[in-house]
């Protein structure tokens, strides 16, 4: 038999049996389509949180946080975390010719917002008027000033969805909220955030002076955190040392004790990416991987349920001349064939379905070519794999033992 004929067999005997063919599909699409949208909407949301990460968190700051724990992987200290001051932060512009600024930060938490007796839960972060460069710009009105800072001025800014929340289509630019008992003044409207790196909506967000959130809101004269910015990325590691003998020297921290702070530099931020990368490249396709193997394993089974019932056609197309290693190229074809048109159709699946989601979610479409092309590349070579039994069953049959 030559190659036009054994594909002409095949071809039969696909759509001869056309429910058993639509079964033997249906792992490998299920598990190609999977592969396709797990992929896409994952490297979807891994570009978006990097991006954010990255537009935070820049090549030549340093975060500095107070207090022991962990924090997004980084080492830290076992320290209190009640040492870390806005005095430590002047001293260290001073003394460190490559840090240009430092921004203070205090998280206050959430806590109770009031507008006309409408009350929200909202998160609130003190700030100083650096913010406006190192953290977030304002969308409409005015950043808080240094002489806001300076007289810790009951004024505030806020997240689009507290706005929207708090006053619905009216301008909150110069109205009164509270913050608990204390009142403030609306004097800006932050620009959009989005999702955090952290899940966390940050368009439902107050900032306020960080000397107000100190003495009007907590009643303490530490910080919880600082950004800095540094002059020369290049010395990063250097200036990095150089914060931590300058603190450790203002706490007291003479000997073996440990840290009361910690720092987050762009190597460290570095690794979180390499890290999520990992995740998203390797365990999530694995997890697509499973349902195409299980769709192999499906194909192998009906492949040698068919072998046993096409017993006549094979004894027969013996019987008129037909070789073994054509029996086996037939078979081997099917199972082939029918991988492919299911990957093919997986793709496709999986592609509309990510797109929609994307769509849904407001992110921008994109396709994993290399995944796609991956998951392509396995479902051919799980069937080739799934029909090597069936088929080199179906050869060594006896055409005198088919026949009777």
């Amino acid at each position: 038999m030559n190659t036009s004929q054994i594909a002409a067999s095949a071809f039969r005997g696909i759509t001869r049996n056309k429910l058993r063919s639509a079964l033997m599909m249906i792992g490998v699409t299920v598990g190609v389509a999977a592969l396709t949208v797990v992929s896409a909407i994952g490297k979807g949301t891994v570009a978006e949180v990097m991006g954010r990460v990255q537009a935070s968190f820049k090549s030549n700051n340093i975060l500095i946080t107070a207090g022991g724990g962990s924090r997004h992987g980084a080492a830290r200290g076992n320290g209190p975390a009640t040492t870390f001051t806005i005095e430590d932060l002047a001293a260290l512009e001073a003394r460190i010719p490559n840090i240009a600024v430092t921004g203070p930060s205090l998280s206050v938490g959430s806590r109770t917002v009031t507008y006309k007796g409408e009350n929200r839960q909202v998160s609130i972060t003190g700030y100083c008027e650096k913010a406006e460069q190192l953290t977030r710009k304002v969308g409409r009105g005015s950043f808080f000033t240094a002489d806001d800072v300076a007289a810790s001025a009951r004024v505030t800014l806020i997240g689009e969805d507290t706005a929207k929340e708090l006053f619905g289509s009216a301008d909150p630019i110069g109205e009164q909220v509270r913050i608990g008992s204390v009142g403030f003044t609306v004097v800006g409207i932050l620009e959009h955030g989005g999702m955090g790196v952290h899940g966390t909506n940050t368009d439902d967000v107050m900032f306020v002076p960080v000397t107000t959130a100190q003495r009007r809101l907590m009643n303490v004269d530490h910080i919880s955190s600082a950004k800095v910015e540094v002059r020369d990325a290049s010395k990063i590691s250097e200036t990095e040392q150089a914060i931590a003998e300058a603190l450790r020297e203002r706490h007291q921290l003479t000997g073996d004790k440990e840290n009361d702070f910690s720092m987050i530099t762009p190597v460290a931020v570095q690794k979180m990416v390499a890290s999520s990368n990992r995740t998203f490249t390797l365990f999530l396709p694995l997890i697509s991987a499973i349902a195409i193997i299980v769709g192999s394993l499906i194909i192998a089974s009906l492949m040698l349920a068919a072998v046993n019932d096409r017993r006549p056609e094979i004894g027969l197309r013996k019987a008129v001349g037909a070789r073994a290693k054509d029996i086996l190229a037939q078979f081997l074809l099917e199972a082939t064939a029918i991988t492919v048109v299911a990957g093919v159709l997986g793709l496709l699946v999986g592609a509309g379905i990510s797109q929609f989601v994307l769509n849904m979610l407001g992110k921008p479409p994109t396709l994993p070519w290399e995944a796609m092309g991956i998951g392509l590349a396995v479902s051919v070579a799980a069937g080739l794999l799934a029909g090597v039994l069936p088929a080199r069953r179906a050869a060594a049959l006896s055409p005198i033992e088919t026949l009777r």
